[in-house]
Formats: C-alpha cells, structure tokens, sequence
C-alpha cells in the first residue's frame, strides 16, 4: 500500500508518494498563492506517472502548519477530503518539523510577517522547542545561542541562508506522526500566540 504526502504550508507545494517509508516520487517547487491551482492537479500527475491507482492507497500525510494561511488550509482540506474519501489513514504532522534534518539539531522557522517567525526546534524525532511565533530578535539570539545548530526554511527575513532539506522524506518519516481523525484535524496558525 502507498502513502500519499502533501504539504503546501509555505511558498512551495509538495506531493510525495512512498511505500513502506520509502519515497517512490516526489514534486516540489515554488507555488506561492498558487497552490490551489496546482495540488490536485500534482497528485492526479503523480499517482498516474506511478501507475497506482488512488484504491491502492492506506494514508494521507499532511503538513497542519503552522505557516500561510491559506497554503495550511488548501493542504489540510484536500488530505481530509482524500482520505474521509477513500476511507484511508490520516496523519498530522508540524509544517516547521517537516525542514528538519534527521542527523543534525535544526531550528527551523518561516516568515510570519511583521518582524516574527513561526520557529520551532527539533533533534531527530525529538521535539527541543515547541511551534510557536517569536519576534525575529529573539529568533537571532536563540541562533547564536545554539551555534552548532542547523537553520533551515523561511531565513531570508534573519539576514541567513537556510541549510537544506526534504519536506517529502520528513513526511514519509511516519514515526513522529500524529493519526489523526479527518473530522477533527484542524490547521494550526499559531499568529495569536507571540512569545
């Protein structure tokens, strides 16, 4: 059985398949404002270019946020319906956690607007630093506080360039996955919750 990965919580859109854990395929790349247009489309794309049918999957894995408004919402709508659909697993999992780098410590963020970013700190499938949004001096110090710490994601507001990652292959990394019910899963934004 395959797995079905989305995650359109930023400027980019994401759609992975894997098996087992394993990606088979993936498509990325920037979809700002655009994304809407172009998931369903990008799934249709993948699953055919596979040759599997949507029958043949057992899961969707969707990145909840936190992140765009709009790009968290179109990525949570269309995994809910696709799995309420197909009667198929649900998983959940952090949008910042989805730049992590599996071997390295990683402080991941994304621009929230308005001097803050979404950040959240991660080690492996160990959560250091909780999702929330911080105003972006505080970002800094907490960087050169932790300087063997990785940076990845949204940086470009930091004055940093951002390591790199795999949304995809953090998706298909099950292990730190939350299953969710496709009733009750909601896109997490946390703008109201500044530390």
């Amino acid at each position: 059985m395959y797995q079905l990965l989305l995650d359109s919580s930023n400027k980019f859109l994401s759609v992975g398949l894997s098996r087992d854990g394993k990606v088979l395929d993936k498509i990325c790349y920037e979809a700002w404002q655009r994304q809407s247009e172009m998931m369903v489309t990008e799934i249709d794309n993948i699953l055919k270019r596979n040759k599997v049918d949507k029958s043949e999957l057992n899961a969707v894995v969707v990145g909840v946020g936190p992140g765009s408004y709009t790009g968290v919402r179109i990525g949570v709508t269309i995994a809910k319906t696709i799995a309420y659909a197909l009667h198929i697993k649900l998983f959940a999992k952090s949008s910042l956690s989805l730049q992590k780098h599996r071997d390295f410590p990683t402080i991941s963020v994304f621009n929230a607007r308005s001097g803050r970013s979404y950040f959240g700190v991660y080690e492996g499938l160990k959560t250091i630093e909780k999702d929330c949004v911080v105003e972006n001096e505080k970002v800094l110090e907490y960087i050169k506080a932790h300087p063997t710490y990785l940076v990845n994601g949204d940086t470009y507001q930091l004055g940093l360039e951002s390591g790199s990652f795999d949304v995809i292959e953090n998706l298909a990394d099950l292990r730190d996955a939350q299953e969710v019910d496709p009733f009750k899963v909601v896109p997490v934004y946390l703008k109201d919750l500044l530390q």
